[in-house]
């Protein structure tokens, strides 16, 4: 018989929002299936860290930084396969669809950001 375990989806989180970044740890941690490789204030941080992460399923990513987090998603985009823009502004949605991102609004609560995770495993389950 051959047992599969499931190995948990790899996530970072680059937001330099002090208050915001503990809230999404929190999020993660109750979630069984993501496993969270780093967290991150500091955008150079966490693109330096990249090296040592290899390939990340997820990157919870603030877009209103000093460095806009959709420069950070364009130059990660082959070290991520889901590119998550987390934001208070509806206007920046457009701009991450346009980048191949999904976007999550500022304030997050856990119900959002949790069916986010399941809708992209699901659809990382299909192909």
């Amino acid at each position: 018989m051959n047992l599969s375990i499931s190995q948990p989806y790899s996530c970072v989180i680059i937001d330099d929002s002090r208050m915001s970044k503990p809230l999404f740890e929190n999020f993660v941690s109750q979630i069984d299936k993501l496993e969270l490789k780093g967290s991150f204030t500091d955008k150079v941080d966490a693109m330096a860290a990249f090296w040592t992460f290899g390939k990340i399923d997820f990157l919870f990513l603030d877009v209103q930084m000093d460095m806009s987090g959709l420069d950070v998603a364009r130059m990660l985009k082959n070290s991520v396969k889901y590119v998550v823009i987390l934001g208070a502004q509806g206007s920046h949605a457009i701009d991450t669809f346009a980048n191949n991102c999904k976007f999550l609004a500022k304030p997050l609560d856990f119900t959002k950001f949790s069916n986010m995770i399941e809708q992209l495993i699901s659809i990382n389950a299909k192909r």
